[in-house]
């Protein structure tokens, strides 16, 4: 195991975060069945990481019941499906029994960033659900809170816009500069320092590149391998569908007494 994993890991336990590590997608997958009791309901954060290890299908053959407002096999053509497909499952996952997702960047100091546009995602990571479990490859991997704020904000939410079809300033300049609008993704920024009072946080290093994650200065091999794995995985709202969407009726959908 490398020095940064190790330092990473016991900094997790310092700071009242469950540290596990595997050596691959196949023992987190395992792990992970462990963890999560099989009468469990299952909530989902948008993540690639999540989807590449498996983790999905095998809660589901075994007949643990999966939240899952991200899954590329419902058609997300219009506002009715959209609210049926995304904007429901979403709110129903906010609370369940367990929570899993991946993260942007984790410090060798046991810090988790993250850059969301809606927040669902990292709202689910400390709150809501008395289990959480993050899965994050050995690339995300940072030495500080500075090195994270630079990758996220101008390599991995650039490069993962310009792949997603967004319109924003970085995917052009392919740095942040840190743009207001209705455009702008990077609207909620978090970091978890500790364990949260009411939720038990795991957090699953595994020693594989996962996601999206990478930096500008590594072989281009290493990169491409990365990338073209995660595109594989990703999941994409289409561009029409949402921007005609009324929310306060969409909210009243899903709690009919507001």
């Amino acid at each position: 195991m490398k020095e940064e994993i190790k330092k990473t890991l016991k900094s997790l336990g310092a700071r009242n975060l469950i540290p596990h590590f595997v050596k691959s997608c196949k023992e987190a997958r395992e792990l992970m069945l462990n963890l999560i009791p099989r009468e469990a309901i299952v909530g989902l954060g948008d993540s690639s990481t999540i989807r590449q290890i498996g983790i999905i299908q095998s809660l589901r053959k075994r007949g643990t019941r999966v939240i899952n407002p991200f899954d590329p096999r419902k058609k997300i053509k219009d506002d009715a499906t959209h609210l049926q497909f995304v904007f429901k499952p979403v709110i129903e996952a906010t609370i369940c029994d367990v929570y899993l997702t991946g993260t942007n960047a984790i410090t060798q100091d046991g810090r988790l960033l993250n850059v969301d546009r809606v927040g669902n995602r990292v709202a689910g990571m400390f709150w809501g659900h008395p289990k959480v479990i993050l899965v994050v490859g050995k690339n995300k991997i940072v030495r500080d809170l500075n090195e994270a704020f630079r990758r996220v904000k101008n390599v991995i939410a650039p490069e993962q816009l310009k792949r997603t079809g967004a319109r924003s300033p970085c995917t052009i300049t392919g740095r942040c500069l840190d743009c207001i609008g209705r455009n702008r993704s990077c609207a909620v920024t978090t970091i978890i320092e500790g364990k949260p009072l009411l939720t038990e946080i795991n957090v699953i290093v595994v020693n594989e590149d996962l996601g999206n994650g990478w930096e500008r200065s590594w072989p281009k091999k290493r990169i491409n391998r990365i990338a073209s794995r995660h595109e594989k995985f990703i999941w994409v709202l289409p561009k029409s569908v949402g921007e005609t969407l009324n929310i306060k009726d969409a909210w009243r959908a899903v709690m009919p007494g507001n």
